[in-house]
Order: C-alpha cells, then structure tokens, then sequence
C-alpha cells in the first residue's frame, strides 16, 4: 500500500512538472512571437519610409532604379487625378485658384492662405465651376440612357428568341400532326380501296355463277 502512495505521488510530480515546463514554454513561444511582430512592424515602417525617399527622390527629378520608375510614374498619375477631383469640389463649393500658387481658396478669403497673394472672385471660373457641374450631369445623365437602351436592345433579342422558338416548336408540331394525318388518310384510302376490291370480286363471282 505505502508503495502504491508513493508510486502515485511520484506520477503526480513528473505530470506537475511536465505541466511546468510546458507553460513554460507556451510563456516563451508567446515572447518570441511578439518581438517578431514587432520587428515586422518596423519593417513595415522602414520599408513605407525608403518607398516614401525614393519617390521624393523623383519628385526631386532625380534619377530612380527601373523598376522603381513604373511605380513612382503610377503614384504621380494618381496624385495629379486626386488634385483635380479636389479642384472640381472646391470650385463647386464656390472656392477659386490662386493665381500665383494655383492652390484653391476659399470664397469668403481676400488673401491666399498659402501664399499671401490677393485673390480676386472670379466670375469666369464660377461659370466655368458651373459648365464643369452640369457636364459631368449630362454624362451621366447619357450614360444611364445608353445603359437603358442596351437593356431594353437586351430583352428585345431575349423576346425575339423566344418568339422564334415558339414559333419553331409549333412548326414542328404542326408538321408532326400533318405527317400524322396524313398517314392516317393513306391507311383509311387504303383500306377502303381494299374493300372495294373485294366487293368488286364478289360481284364478279356471282356474275360468273350465273
């Protein structure tokens, strides 16, 4: 009995001591997994500021690996169409364009924020912001009637089908029961011209025996 106890509480050790060592290392794994995460976030970081020094380094006109060009080409297309959108908004809003920095200003500003310039409303541009509204209006106003004209020429061609499948279908149909009518009167002609025959025979047969 005193063997089995001791038999028992040695398991008891080496299983609490397994558990130990196995948090332990659960406690360790954890560790290294965030120092990991945190030198990929400054990887990220590092790589988002070297992207950043080359593509200021072609904004600068200076010179940029090949494969670095397409890239830094794309950036600048992107950067030219978002200034434009914004130009568009500020002109709706009524904002006009300084006209030594080129930088929007707002409607209710007698000197350029960004350059100290005078700026002068101009009745041209609000005409201009105006013609800008209304064209973007109209193209999408045609846009829309050239997506309904597509869809109406769509279920146009879907109906025509359907019309012609029909009509194919009773075509057929029709010929089936012609066909069918046809044989039909041949068999009864035939039959009947049978029993003429035999009626003739029979005829002719009592003619004979008379």
């Amino acid at each position: 009995m005193r063997d089995f106890f001791e038999d028992l509480g040695k398991r008891i050790g080496e299983t609490a001591e397994t558990m130990t060592n196995k948090a332990g290392d659960a406690i360790e794994i954890q560790r290294l997994k965030s120092q990991i995460r945190g030198l990929a976030r400054g990887n990220a970081v590092d790589l988002m500021e070297l992207g950043k020094s080359i593509y200021d380094r072609y904004k600068a006109g200076e010179a940029v690996e090949e494969s670095a060009q397409g890239l830094c080409d794309a950036i600048k297309d992107r950067e030219a169409a978002i200034a434009g959108y914004e130009k568009k908004i500020a002109r709706i809003k009524g904002a006009s364009e300084c006209s030594k920095c080129g930088r929007m200003v707002a409607r209710d500003m007698a000197f350029c924020p960004y350059c100290g310039e005078k700026v002068t409303a101009s009745e041209e541009m609000a005409e201009e912001a105006e013609d800008e509204a209304a064209d973007d209006y109209a193209d999408q106003v045609k846009e829309k009637m050239a997506d309904a004209a597509e869809t109406v020429a769509d279920k146009a061609d879907e109906a025509a089908k359907k019309v012609g499948d029909m009509a194919g279908k009773a075509a057929a149909k029709t010929g089936d029961i012609a066909e069918k009518a046809a044989e039909k009167t041949g068999e009864m002609a035939q039959k009947a011209a049978e029993k003429i025959n035999d009626a003739a025979e029979k005829v002719s047969d009592r003619l004979n025996e008379k």
